[in-house]
């Protein structure tokens, strides 16, 4: 949440300082809260990559393995509606922000989207004792997967949240049955449709606005993120070696943070370009330096296996 609160603070003058035209309250707060929402989640994927390439076992790696693929995306799904819940009626005026836009309707929100992720897990668990064959097994995960997001993009729901659930309990369902999982052979071509079709929103014509706004993201979530681990860290009296070094390995980002960025352009047309702009910026820009802070934070905390 250190993040969260960092990026939002900044992103927002900087908007106001590069953009000074623009509404404060209409623009750039909105735009700053969201961002920063967004800024929350952190890439499983390259984290639990260099993970396993040192294969390091410790205090450092439990909890980052427990922050990262447990509960840190889950946390920036969360944050993002509650900043939708907040950005709306500054956007139109005429929505009053309440209690109900803030909290009511986004817990009805994520509890609906998990509910569908968990309603459609029966689908690829029971279906693989009945397809045969790799491929059939993969055209069955892929089809629930578009299957549940179709069904939560027409009722309004994160389809993000719910496929995160259906994730979930469908790996696990599988892990403890003797039936393969073919979720891990999806990967590679899931992730490259995904950011395919994401970097062809990337606009270079408004790159020179969205630059500056990149590179204050990019800061300011490191540093949101680093002080914000040591104060939890702090009042939870966790070990000295999580408070120094668990904030750098949780730095990377890509995945949910192009996903997120993606609903809220479309969710705010005002702003919506320069911010998915900006984040997909800023994600190219934090994907180079954040693996090697990961993979510095878990040496420095001496946790890697002699073979690793």
């Amino acid at each position: 949440l250190g993040a969260w609160v960092l990026v939002a603070g900044v992103l927002s003058l900087v908007i106001r300082t590069v953009m000074p035209d623009v509404s404060y309250s209409g623009f750039a707060l909105p735009m700053a809260i969201i961002v920063g929402a967004i800024s929350s989640a952190t890439a499983p994927a390259a984290t639990m990559a260099i993970v396993r390439e040192l294969r390091a076992m410790g205090p450092l790696t439990t909890t980052l393995l427990l922050a990262v693929v447990v509960l840190d995306d889950a946390v920036a799904v969360i944050a993002f509606s509650v900043a939708l819940g907040i950005c709306v009626p500054l956007v139109n005026p005429g929505q009053a922000v309440s209690l109900s836009t803030i909290v009511l309707e986004p817990a009805w929100h994520i509890g609906a989207s998990m509910l569908l992720g968990a309603a459609l897990t029966p689908t690829p668990f029971f279906g693989m004792r009945f397809v045969r064959g790799r491929e059939a097994q993969m055209a069955l995960t892929f089809g629930t997967v578009l299957l549940c997001s179709g069904i939560a993009i027409h009722l309004g729901l994160s389809l993000i949240m719910a496929n995160m659930t259906l994730g979930f309990l469908a790996v696990n369902l599988l892990r403890r049955s003797d039936e393969p999982s073919v979720l891990g052979d999806m990967e590679t071509i899931l992730y490259t449709l995904f950011f395919v079709l994401a970097g062809l929103h990337f606009d270079i014509a408004i790159f020179s606005a969205a630059g500056v706004l990149a590179l204050t993201i990019v800061l300011a979530r490191c540093a949101g993120k680093y002080s914000g681990t040591v104060l939890g860290a702090t009042i939870a009296g966790a070990p000295p070696v999580l408070r120094r070094y668990l904030g750098l390995a949780l730095l990377p980002k890509a995945g949910v943070t192009v996903g997120l960025a993606l609903l809220a352009a479309a969710a705010f047309p005002s702003f919506g370009d320069l911010m998915l702009n900006a984040v997909l910026a800023s994600t190219i820009a934090n994907e180079l330096i954040a693996p090697p802070l990961t993979r510095y934070a878990i040496l420095k905390a001496g946790e890697v296996s002699p073979r690793g």
